[in-house]
């Protein structure tokens, strides 16, 4: 163990002990690693192949990503979850990848994911011992991240499952979590390699709340815990988002987690589990909404690799992910999450201020039955205008001219109307 971590410790449980704020709770500056200016997105192992992830696998989806024109949209990480790892590392202290999961190891399948114009992933955790009970990156910071900068990694997902009462942790375990991500925040930035830094960890069992120091230390950070691929899940994560939009802006996001759009392995063994089509349309747009990274945990590959087996996302599901419009909200360049104008009875009225003026507006309808629901250009934050408003709807295509502002449409259940309003102004 470190002297500087032990020492910390000490002083940590001695403020603790008086009632006095622990160590690391002072906000701090944003993270300035010129990273994720706009919220990552991209494809991730875990939802749909939990510790069965292997190299053709990775292969197969980056090859997917490319042929579905996903690359080209914006989605470009592709991040191996827990278990990608030997159950111990090498006499020198090095992390191994699983010798039959990853036979070349990593260093070639980051080279192959690269030939495909996008980019790698890992996961690792600050603890003795990852979720599944892999080695973790604990007091082996800088060494795991010159190993994943020697790798060609682009991207780190980083846990932190721990017992939720903090006697029974460990060692460095017991120090705040802010801390134990710092040190791999500091070890990424002297590892001579871009690594996109994403906090994924259960905060609400833990008592963390990553939104309010994240931005000095990740480029992202989970919100929650994990979802579901269930409606439910869905709107859970939604609205645990809504209140946080002043946390995150350019390079430092708030992470509702992975989208659930296409995800059959889950509705397998469980049919409720599965997104309805509007539903799925209301994950895009309320993520894009809240400006938050579009990771999916679908099954991105062609029915011919995926086998009988396997769950391949079908056309329409795809065609979800690749709404440009959709995306546009999303990876918007001003970079400001959007929050809530009115929830009321499940008819929820969400904005997201866009470079250039526009305002992007959903119309969300949680509940089982059709509704209309309203909002005005003055309630989502626009200005007067005597020439009207234009209503581009994303999911449709069309357009609209309100002449006074009103902002309305009859929504089908679970489903949004997303549009993207722009003041009109006078030709004279």
């Amino acid at each position: 163990m470190r002297a500087l971590p032990r020492l910390l410790l000490s002083l940590s449980m001695t403020l603790s002990a008086l009632g006095l704020p622990l160590l690391g709770t002072t906000p701090a500056h944003a993270l300035d690693n010129g990273l994720a200016r706009t919220p990552p997105m991209g494809w991730n192992s875990w939802d749909t192949f939990g510790c069965n992830a292997d190299k053709q696998i990775v292969k197969d989806t980056a090859d997917f990503m490319v042929a579905s024109g996903m690359r080209d949209a914006g989605y470009q990480y592709l991040t191996i979850d827990d278990c990608w790892m030997s159950r111990s590392r090498d006499a020198g202290g090095n992390l191994v990848p699983d010798p039959h999961k990853y036979p070349d190891g990593l260093t070639a399948l980051a080279a192959y994911v690269h030939s495909k114009g996008l980019k790698f992933g890992v996961y690792e955790s600050p603890t003795y011992h990852t979720c599944q009970g892999f080695p973790g990156s604990l007091n082996h910071e800088q060494q795991d991240a010159r190993t994943f900068a020697s790798w060609g990694v682009d991207f780190l997902k980083y846990d932190n499952c721990l017992a939720s009462d903090p006697s029974q942790r460990v060692g460095d375990e017991r120090l705040p979590l802010q801390t134990r991500d710092g040190w791999m925040r500091d070890a990424l930035a002297a590892a001579g390699r871009p690594i996109v830094f994403s906090l994924s960890l259960q905060p609400a069992a833990q008592g963390e709340k990553p939104w309010v120091w994240g931005k000095g230390v990740a480029n992202m950070w989970r919100i929650d815990g994990d979802r579901d691929a269930s409606f439910a899940g869905l709107t859970r994560l939604i609205h645990a988002d809504l209140d946080k939009s002043r946390y995150a802006g350019p390079g430092a996001w708030n992470d509702i987690d992975m989208l659930e759009t296409g995800n059959y392995a889950s509705a397998s063994q469980n049919p409720n589990q599965r997104l309805t089509y509007d539903q799925e349309k209301s994950e895009l747009s309320a993520a894009a909404v809240l400006a938050a990274p579009l990771i999916s945990g679908a099954d991105l590959r062609t029915a011919a690799t995926a086998g009988s087996s396997g769950f391949p996302i079908s056309q329409q599901d795809l065609s979800v992910y690749l709404n440009k419009d959709v995306i546009g909200v999303d990876q918007d360049s001003l970079g400001q999450q959007g929050s809530a104008v009115t929830t009321t009875n499940g008819l929820d009225v969400l904005r997201r201020p866009l470079a250039g003026g526009d305002v992007a507006v959903a119309l969300f309808n949680e509940t089982s039955a059709p509704a209309t629901i309203s909002t005005t250009a003055t309630a989502v934050g626009l200005p007067a205008s005597n020439a009207g408003y234009t209503l581009n709807d994303l999911w449709t295509h069309g357009s609209s001219v309100s002449a006074h502002g009103a902002i309305s449409a009859n929504v089908p259940p679970g489903g949004t109307v997303l549009y993207r309003v722009k003041v009109n102004h006078s030709s004279h």
